[in-house]
């Protein structure tokens, strides 16, 4: 059973909890995130929180060897949590190791499942991310409307990939 905690603390908890998505831009610094977000979650009954900290140890880790078993252990989770809105994280994730290795099978195979996973409409930039992150062409327009010029988007994710490229290979 959760403990109750004064909202101050809950809120604190909660906002905390998203940090890891820094996984993507500072790998390094993700790692403190995560420790930080993992100790506010232990106490609290947020299987949704824990499970979106587990994706993003994915993100810092992707281009690694243990990412898809990881990922695929995840989808087991959270399939057990009852959860099934989490898979899209999982794979837009799964899209930026894939991108980062160079893998274009296992990218077409994540794009197609993301595809899927979003065919409502809600987040559909997820798709696009994946395609800008593999510099892959829209199949279609986009019904995203971004914050800013699509072009500078496109380049941003890409430049996550090369970062991360160049992360690996130095080791920093």
């Amino acid at each position: 059973m959760p403990t109750a905690i004064p909202r101050r603390q809950h809120e604190h908890r909660e906002r905390n909890a998203d940090r890891p998505a820094l996984s993507f831009a500072d790998p390094a610094r993700a790692g403190d995130e995560l420790a930080l977000a993992h100790q506010l979650l232990t106490s609290l009954d947020q299987r949704s929180n824990t499970l979106l900290a587990q994706v993003a140890a994915l993100i810092k880790d992707a281009g690694t060897d243990s990412v898809p078993g990881r990922a695929q252990g995840l989808h087991t989770d959270i399939e057990a949590a009852g959860l099934p809105f989490l898979h899209r994280f999982v794979e837009l994730a799964l899209a930026f190791h894939h991108a980062v290795r160079g893998e274009d099978q296992g990218l077409a195979a994540t794009i197609s499942w993301l595809r899927e996973l979003t065919s409502t409409g809600d987040f559909a930039h997820f798709t696009d991310i994946a395609h800008f992150m593999a510099a892959l062409p829209l199949p279609e327009p986009s019904i995203t409307r971004w914050t800013k010029n699509e072009d500078d988007i496109r380049s941003a994710c890409r430049g996550l990939v090369h970062a991360r490229r160049e992360h690996l290979r130095t080791g920093n």
